[in-house]
């Protein structure tokens, strides 16, 4: 009797745990769509309800529960054990293996104490997007200004990059030039050698002085506000601006901030975000150093094994069915609005907007990109809209040698960004 007594305090003890737990996280999983947490936790709740409610069901609510986790870890071994497998990681080290290369297997913050210990200044790349999920009220809109920085690895070897004074991807800053160049990673060059970034291929290539504001990350809100804060401090001929595909998602995070938001007023002037950059150093460099230990150290056995990231992951697929490419929805008023504001801000500029694919739309998102080029297009008959993705289908037998190593969900190749920047050359030459 006793015993029985003592195993329904226990599962009602459980209950409450699990109550708390799903009544302080619930917010959280469901604005994330983690709906698999959201699952085990309700079935916890109510597997340790009953065990506590009726008397009968207390024994088997426990063993319900361990065979459930042990399951629940078992499954989760061994799509783990498939996904070690098959991460990008591996998938390149395979490729360079076949050319006699090797891959630098070490994670950004080991290469960035490796470098230290050689009393190398340098810090991994932190971008403004970093911020948004920290309800800041303000946002640095650049990384920290002549600072090294490691940036990615999808060719087997860490690239650097070195930021102007106004914590930009150039070698320095430049007022008077050809093109402002404006996007997230691929206007920045991520991951290429130096010599094949958009911004240098343009001007080697085709002899046009281009100055590059895109950053990693960056969303088109956040690209808006760069081009309304160097306003005062540039003088250029045109803008072209590269929304790669997940600009559309970006979005939704970005119009969370009221700073960001604030950019779409007409009225507003700036934040006078250069005049004061020194603060905006100073306050990523302590964020950085205070949290050196917390960046992304690559692959962690630990946290994939007790988290249940591998299992929670297919969990949620399967609930989903579709992934956030074919659920979003498409921004049109807000687009509206950010390109309304930048024609606002340069009114005797020619601007160009660039479309560039995901590798999904070349496998089975081909009428979904080919629908989200034509919505975007729509919304302003005051800009020109290029799409390369139809260019690249049109002209490119084999897509996957436009991107990294030809791996999914990659940033361009050399070659890549050659076709790009031959496709930008030729097509605004015919305005």
């Amino acid at each position: 009797m006793f015993k029985n007594k003592f195993s329904q305090i226990i599962t009602f003890f459980l209950f409450i745990i699990v109550t708390l737990i799903l009544f302080k996280k619930f917010n959280k999983y469901y604005s994330q769509n983690d709906f698999a947490k959201l699952l085990i936790l309700f079935i916890l709740l109510i597997n340790f309800f009953l065990g506590f409610l009726l008397r009968r069901f207390t024994k088997i609510s426990f063993i319900f529960f361990g065979y459930f986790i042990l399951i629940l870890y078992s499954v989760n071994s061994l799509l783990l054990f498939f996904n070690i497998q098959n991460t990008p990681q591996k998938k390149i080290e395979k490729l360079l293996e076949k050319e006699n290369k090797t891959f630098d297997k070490r994670s950004i913050i080991e290469v960035v104490n490796d470098e230290r210990s050689k009393d190398v200044d340098i810090y991994p790349q932190v971008v403004p997007r970093e911020f948004l999920s920290k309800n800041s009220k303000k946002i640095p809109l650049t990384p920290m200004t002549n600072t090294l920085f490691v940036s990615c690895n999808e060719f087997g070897k860490w690239k650097k990059i070195k930021t102007d004074k106004l914590g930009l991807n150039n070698e320095r800053f430049v007022d008077t030039f050809d093109i402002l160049l404006m996007g997230d990673s691929f206007a920045e060059g991520s991951c290429v050698n130096q010599s094949y970034e958009p911004a240098n291929l343009l001007n080697q290539n085709y002899n046009l002085k281009t100055y590059n504001i895109g950053i990693s990350g960056n969303g088109p809100l956040l690209s808006l506000a760069l081009a309304h804060e160097i306003k005062p401090l540039t003088d250029f001929h045109s803008i072209i601006w590269l929304i790669f595909d997940n600009d559309f998602y970006d979005l939704n995070l970005e119009i969370q901030s009221n700073f960001l938001k604030s950019y779409l007023k007409k009225n507003y002037i700036n934040s006078e975000y250069f005049q004061n950059i020194e603060e905006a150093n100073k306050f990523q460099k302590k964020y950085i150093e205070d949290n050196l230990t917390s960046f992304k150290k690559g692959f962690s056995f630990k946290e994939s094994f007790f988290e249940l990231k591998a299992v929670i992951s297919i969990i949620n697929k399967l609930i989903h069915q579709k992934s956030a490419e074919d659920t979003f929805i498409f921004q049109r008023k807000i687009f509206q609005n950010i390109f309304e504001k930048l024609i606002y801000i340069y009114p005797e500029k020619k601007i160009y907007i660039v479309y560039l694919p995901e590798t999904t739309c070349f496998k089975h998102r081909s009428l979904e990109c080919s629908t989200r080029f034509k919505q975007l297009s729509d919304t302003s008959k005051n800009l020109t809209f290029l799409n390369f993705y139809e260019h690249i289908k049109e002209n490119e037998p084999d897509y996957k040698k436009m991107y990294a190593l030809g791996q999914d969900r990659a940033h361009f190749s050399p070659l890549g960004y050659n076709k790009l920047v031959k496709f930008i050359f030729e097509e605004t030459n015919k305005y």
